[in-house]
C-alpha cells in the first residue's frame, strides 16, 4: 500500500466529516436552544510490516456554552439562563432539551414542539388552555392565575459532554453520566438562541476546504506518478 495515498484519503474523509458538522451547525443557526457541534482529529500509529501508518480519526463533541436570550411575547416560551435541560417525555425514556418553545394542547398538556410532553417534578392543577396567562418563576414554579401548576423538571449532569445526541436538539443521560441539580434559572416568554457563530462556521468551512484541495492533490500526485510508471 502507498503511504502517501492512503494518508490523502484519511485526510479527505477526516474533512468530510467535519464539513458535515459545519454544516449542520448552519442549518441550525436558528434553531432555539441549538448547542454547536466541534470536531476535533486524532493521529495514531498503527504498526505495519514495512512502515508505520498513521490513522486519522476524527470525533465530534458538543459544545453547551450559553447561547444568547431573546425575549418572546409568549407565556410559553421558556429558556435556561445557566447549565440544565429541560426533561421531556420521550416514546422511549426521559429526553432532555434546552429548547423551550413549549405550547400546550387542548387537553392542557405542556408539549415541545414536536409534540412530547414536558415532565414534571411535580404537578399540581391541569393547565387551562383557555384560562389566564401563566407565570413561572426562576425555579420552574407555574402558576395559572391562584392555582399552582406544578414545579418544571429542570437537570443537570456532571459529565454533560457524555450525553448522547438524538438529534433534534434533544440528549438522553448515558451509563458514563449522573444527576446532579441544575442552578439553571428557568426565564419566561425567553428562548435561547443557538450558541452557533455563523462567521466562525464560514471560516472553518473554507480551512477545512482547503484542507481537501490539499488532500485530493496529494493523491492526484501519487496518481499521476503510477501512471507514468505502468506507461513506461
Amino acid at each position: 500500500m502507498n503511504i502517501g495515498l492512503y494518508n490523502g484519503v484519511t485526510a479527505a474523509r477526516a474533512s468530510e466529516r467535519r464539513l458535515d458538522a459545519i454544516a449542520s451547525n448552519l442549518a441550525n443557526l436558528e434553531t432555539p436552544g441549538h448547542k454547536r457541534t466541534s470536531t476535533g482529529t486524532r493521529a495514531f500509529a498503527i504498526p505495519g510490516a514495512d512502515a508505520t501508518t498513521f490513522e486519522l480519526a476524527t470525533y465530534s463533541q458538543t459544545d453547551f456554552s450559553q447561547g444568547p436570550l431573546q425575549g418572546t411575547a409568549n407565556a410559553y416560551h421558556m429558556a435556561l439562563d445557566g447549565p440544565g435541560f429541560f426533561a421531556v417525555e420521550g416514546p422511549d425514556g426521559e429526553l432532555l432539551t434546552r429548547n423551550g418553545a413549549f405550547r400546550v394542547d387542548q387537553a392542557g398538556v405542556l408539549l415541545t414542539g414536536e409534540g412530547f410532553p414536558v415532565a414534571w417534578a411535580s404537578k399540581g392543577d391541569p393547565l387551562d388552555p383557555t384560562g389566564v396567562e401563566i407565570t413561572v418563576d426562576g425555579l420552574g414554579n407555574v402558576m395559572q392565575g391562584r392555582k399552582s401548576i406544578g414545579r418544571l423538571r429542570v437537570v443537570d449532569y456532571d459529565r454533560p459532554d457524555q450525553l448522547a445526541p438524538l438529534g433534534g436538539g434533544f440528549y438522553q443521560a448515558s451509563r458514563g453520566t449522573s444527576e446532579i441539580p441544575s442552578a439553571a434559572v428557568v426565564r419566561q416568554k425567553t428562548l435561547e438562541g443557538s450558541n452557533v457563530q455563523g462567521i466562525d462556521e464560514l471560516v472553518a468551512m473554507i480551512a477545512i476546504q482547503r484542507d481537501f484541495e490539499s488532500a485530493r492533490n496529494v493523491m492526484q500526485m501519487i496518481d499521476q506518478s503510477y501512471a507514468r510508471l505502468t506507461t513506461r
